[in-house]
């Protein structure tokens, strides 16, 4: 079993943009016609999925009053971490630099809806 996180966006077709300028790959062709909603993937291995804010809120009526956004972070290893910070700099937000701690490399940015990424090295990576 696994845990899949889905980003609720405000447009995705921006969203989408902006990941595909950092180096993350789209998948669409898992949604019924007329759903937004689209797996995310880096290095060919899933990540997340994007989903329309507004769609959302129609599924699931319980988060109709929650902000897009969240208070807290999602982690995504990756095997090289400096290309991966140069690609992602060049196009989004920088939050926290590329840092070394508890001999763990690794750097946060923020994308378009607030969404707070943390990028670390693959082989350093805790196991969950």
């Amino acid at each position: 079993m696994g845990y899949a996180p889905c980003f609720s966006v405000k447009d995705t077709a921006a969203s989408i943009a902006f990941y595909e300028k950092l180096g993350f790959t789209v998948d669409s062709s898992t949604a019924k016609p007329g759903d937004d909603i689209h797996m995310m993937f880096y290095d060919g291995e899933f990540c997340t999925m994007l989903y329309s804010n507004a769609e959302l809120k129609n599924w699931l009526p319980v988060l109709a009053d929650t902000p897009i956004g969240f208070a807290g972070m999602h982690y995504l290893g990756v095997d090289d971490l400096d290309a991966t910070h140069d690609r992602i700099a060049r196009h989004a937000e920088i939050v926290k630099p590329l840092t070394e701690h508890n001999g763990m490399r690794m750097f946060y940015f923020r994308d378009l809806d607030g969404y707070v990424i943390g990028v670390n090295e693959k082989a350093a990576a805790p196991a969950v």
